[in-house]
């Protein structure tokens, strides 16, 4: 009967574990749906901000800008970005190996590389590893909004148009589709393909006449810093869909993983169970036979 027992106690522990994780596979689910629509809800604006800018780059010949400036690379910002909690998968795990890889790079290169961190997660690792980093961001949670990712966007706009750095890369989860996503380092600065033309973008624009005003390089100037803010506040929004896309889809498999294993020790249980009464029965049996 021990053995039953101890079946049936691993039985509802594995139980109560697959409520959790059905119950953080509903949650993340409902997250990932409210993080989708901001993603949604500022695409056209940002489609629409670089159509804009590709047509002014066409119409202003030649623009002058800070952050149009290629140079060589001496000094560059790393701004990885993570999550704060974990079960989510290789979430975590992929970015910073992405990030590593593309440290070892640069330095190996002989860059001075400044690291900045988003998350928990990422902070905790390199600062394990003794790691200096050059700001570390753990106050971003699922509503953190426009105006925390300008901060960080203006002091590396500022870095750069000082020529303090020469480069800066983010590192963030891309969400491509519900099924299809990875961790990629994408350069921000400098914004020196901007103001080139897309083929897509070409035939948009090609039958439409804009007139500027004022002219097209002080617009265009206007609007490269704007431009950086919401790519790098959309690479935020990416990361965070990610995140609870990944703890979705974890929780998923780790409730069928328990599902799963409830049904085997269920079986086991049974055969525990009958293997004992069929003992229970020989036994009686043999001590009525004992009394004959």
């Amino acid at each position: 009967m021990a053995k039953a027992k101890i079946i049936l106690k691993r039985r509802k522990s594995v139980r109560n574990t697959e409520k959790i994780t059905r119950t953080m596979e509903m949650v993340s689910t409902a997250k990932y749906k409210q993080s989708h629509s901001r993603i949604a809800n500022s695409a056209p604006y940002q489609e629409k901000l670089r159509e804009l800018m590709a047509g002014l780059g066409g119409a202003g010949e030649s623009v002058s800008h800070p952050l149009l400036e290629s140079r060589p690379v001496k000094r560059s910002v790393v701004l990885l970005i993570t999550s704060n909690r974990g079960l989510c998968g290789g979430y975590n795990s992929n970015l910073i190996s992405r990030a590593v890889d593309v440290l070892r790079e640069e330095e190996g290169a002989g860059i001075r590389t400044d690291l900045h961190v988003i998350g928990t997660k990422g902070i905790s690792f390199f600062r394990y590893r003794n790691r200096e980093l050059a700001a570390a961001h753990d106050d971003f949670d699922d509503k953190s909004g426009y105006a925390q990712v300008n901060r960080i966007a203006g002091d590396f706009l500022r870095l750069y148009t000082e020529g303090e750095v020469d480069r800066v890369t983010v590192i963030y989860q891309k969400f491509l589709s519900a099924g299809r996503q990875s961790p990629v380092a994408e350069v921000l600065l400098p914004l020196s393909a901007v103001t080139e033309t897309e083929p897509g973008e070409e035939a948009d624009s090609a039958g439409t006449d804009y007139l500027y005003s004022p002219d097209p390089e002080s617009i265009l100037r206007e609007l490269l810093p704007a431009y950086f803010r919401t790519t790098l506040y959309n690479d935020y929004l990416q990361a965070v869909v990610g995140e609870h896309l990944a703890r979705m889809v974890a929780m998923k498999n780790a409730t069928e993983a328990a599902e799963k294993l409830i049904k085997s020790l269920t079986g086991m249980y049974n055969r525990a169970r009958q293997s004992q009464i069929t003992n229970e029965i020989a036994e009686l049996m043999g001590g009525v036979e004992a009394l004959k």
